[in-house]
């Protein structure tokens, strides 16, 4: 057996057999640890806090979807160690150029699916062991937005 990360693979009988993706539905208030790095997290409530590991270490990964509309309440998604900070962007489908959030690196340290935001947006973060990477696409502008804790 060989591979490693969010996809495994597995030779049997000299083919190759996939393994799926490592997923998890979270519908409660939850923190993740390193041992959830390169789960596909699907957020599936509306109101859902989800606080990230406190250390960060290099190659941590997640993928957060939402898998239903949010109509009421905003789910987010803290980063709440020392100086962690996100830095990239996610982008909208509505003209393919308005921009949902932008990170610099030096401020931004939650990123929330606000109210309106629809089954299917997404963003995925990795760590270089300081800053965290973020990107990802939502239906609105205004669907996925940034801020600082």
């Amino acid at each position: 057996m060989s591979g490693g990360g969010r996809y495994n693979q597995m030779i049997v009988n000299e083919r190759f057999q996939p393994r799926k993706l490592a997923v998890e539905t979270i519908t409660s208030d939850t923190t993740l640890t390193a041992n959830d790095s390169g789960k596909i997290i699907f957020v599936g409530k509306t109101g859902v806090d989800i606080t990230m590991p406190s250390v960060p270490e290099a190659g941590l990964n997640y993928t957060f979807i939402l898998n239903e509309d949010n109509a009421t309440t905003v789910c987010k998604v803290t980063w709440h160690g020392s100086g962690e900070f996100l830095a990239g962007s996610l982008s909208t489908a509505a003209d393919g150029t308005a921009h949902s959030g932008i990170f610099d690196g030096s401020a931004d340290d939650v990123v929330s699916f606000a109210t309106g935001a629809k089954q299917g947006d997404m963003f995925t973060t990795v760590c270089d062991g300081t800053t965290w990477y973020v990107w990802g696409q939502s239906t609105a502008a205004t669907a996925i937005t940034s801020e600082t804790s």
